[in-house]
């Protein structure tokens, strides 16, 4: 009996090595796509970060804890700064700098996902495919004009969960996913950017501060939205090349325009 035991043992020994060589292998597989995909657009790559995802705290980073970014890719596109990375095996997330920040978070994620964590975001109701959830319900109800009904529709399902943050837009996706996902994810990440450029700036000082909190759940928040005649979105701007020695300036939080206008969960 003992040799039985013995050997069950060992063959359990080896299948855990096989599939830790395997894993690793799978790891090292999608760093170097990940690294020669960068390339390719003229980003930058590094294998592993342990500051940027100190950055955000909401949309999938709410499901997460103290983990380290994998396979970071940084560049610009319009001259705002944009990050690539993994979250261990949660998923792949695009963040994109906005050039005004606002209080007011707007997320949008697959109807399958299960709904945010964050105490102060609240649901808003159903565009197609996808539910919306805000901190301001006004606000948001105001963005969710019929460009952003055909955005919801036309997004691609590897978009899993949209959300916004201060001086940031982002959206994750499955950590398997592709270089041609990749790319798809970025111009999402640019279109979700340009519709949300309707939510209210971040208060200057000496303004009101009325603008752009959170509102009380009201009754008709949950009411789903009428469908809504597709409207083509805007064709996206050319990206700028970017510069390593520039993506700095453009990933801390900066004031508004003096002017005040604007320019330009994962859990199942």
């Amino acid at each position: 009996m003992v040799p039985l035991w013995f050997t069950l043992s060992a063959l359990c020994f080896v299948g855990a090595a096989v599939l830790l060589y395997v894993d690793s292998d799978r790891r090292r597989g999608l760093g170097r796509r990940r690294k020669s995909w960068a390339k390719s657009h003229g980003f930058d790559y590094e294998p592993e970060s342990s500051d940027i995802v100190k950055r955000w705290k909401r949309g999938v980073m709410s499901t997460v804890g103290d983990v380290t970014a994998k396979n970071v890719v940084l560049g610009q596109i319009r001259g705002e700064a944009v990050f690539i990375f993994d979250l261990e095996d949660v998923a792949t997330v695009i963040a994109l700098h906005r050039k005004v920040g606002t209080n007011v978070v707007v997320d949008v994620r697959l109807k399958d996902i299960k709904e945010p964590r964050e105490s102060d975001v609240w649901l808003l109701g159903a565009i197609g495919p996808r539910m919306v959830y805000s901190t301001n319900l006004d606000a948001a109800r105001r963005a969710c004009d019929r460009r952003m009904v055909t955005f919801a529709h036309a997004a691609p399902d590897c978009a899993e969960i949209m959300w916004n943050e201060q001086n940031w837009t982002l959206v994750a996706m499955p950590v398997g996913s592709t270089r041609a996902q990749w790319d798809e994810g970025l111009l999402t990440v640019r279109q979700f950017n340009d519709l949300l450029r309707v939510l209210p700036p971040v208060p200057q000082p000496g303004q009101s501060a009325t603008v752009g909190q959170g509102v009380r759940r009201g009754a008709a928040a949950s009411r789903p939205f009428a469908p809504a005649r597709p409207a083509e979105l805007p064709a996206g701007r050319a990206d700028q090349p970017p510069s390593r020695a520039d993506v700095g300036r453009y990933t801390q939080q900066r004031p508004p325009a003096r002017n005040g206008r604007q320019s330009a969960h994962h859990q199942r």
